[in-house]
């Protein structure tokens, strides 16, 4: 994951935008595909702009993942599975949520979002603050989040970059489920980069 919590970027480096890359391949690889797509605009609540990615951990750590670990129907010990990226086009701070929810847990975890976005960034002033969708096409929910990455590899994967703006605090992560850890202990094997191999996937809808 990227920088510390006072870090300050213009954009996703070539690292984290490749751990974001392998991290999704990986989810699919082990049962638990990315089928949720969570936009959290943290300038439509009480947050304070600063503050927007320490609260997107807090309700990570404090209330997503305890709720899907202690949840009754996760009987199979699904661990929290995701990937995200902040952007600030604008002057909008908002958060882009790929993240693995179980069948069943669907409609709770839907519910539930709106009541973690204000236990941790204040209340929501608009009913625009918080914005979901299911994932059909992992691949362009995943070239839509790393429209903020560095130009120059952006060319390379074929992704249309375009200026993010500023953001305080790790601008990009995963989860410890879909870290290099995991990887190594997964024994995943990244694939060479084919020039077109993205391309391929940017219509698809999510």
């Amino acid at each position: 994951m990227e920088g510390s919590s006072k870090r300050v970027t213009a954009q996703i480096g070539r690292k984290p935008a490749a751990n974001i890359h392998h991290a999704t391949r990986l989810a699919e690889r082990i049962g638990c595909p990315l089928n949720q797509f969570v936009t959290i605009n943290y300038s439509k609540t009480q947050c304070p702009a600063d503050d927007a990615t320490a609260a997107f951990r807090d309700l990570l750590s404090d209330w997503f993942a305890r709720w899907l670990r202690r949840h009754p129907k996760n009987r199979k010990g699904v661990a929290p599975a995701y990937v995200y990226a902040f952007e600030a086009a604008g002057g909008q701070i908002a958060v882009h949520w790929l993240v693995h929810v179980p069948k069943g847990l669907i409609r709770e975890f839907w519910r539930l979002v709106p009541e973690w976005v204000a236990a941790t960034a204040g209340p929501i002033t608009s009913p625009a603050a918080i914005k979901h969708r299911r994932i059909y096409g992992v691949v362009g929910a995943k070239r839509y989040i790393l429209k903020g990455m560095d130009p120059h590899f952006a060319r390379l994967w074929q992704i249309r970059a375009s200026p993010q703006g500023n953001i305080v605090g790790r601008r990009s992560g995963f989860s410890r489920s879909l870290g290099p850890a995991a990887r190594r202990a997964a024994d995943y094997r990244p694939q060479r980069y084919q020039a077109g191999q993205w391309a391929a996937a940017a219509s698809a809808t999510f």
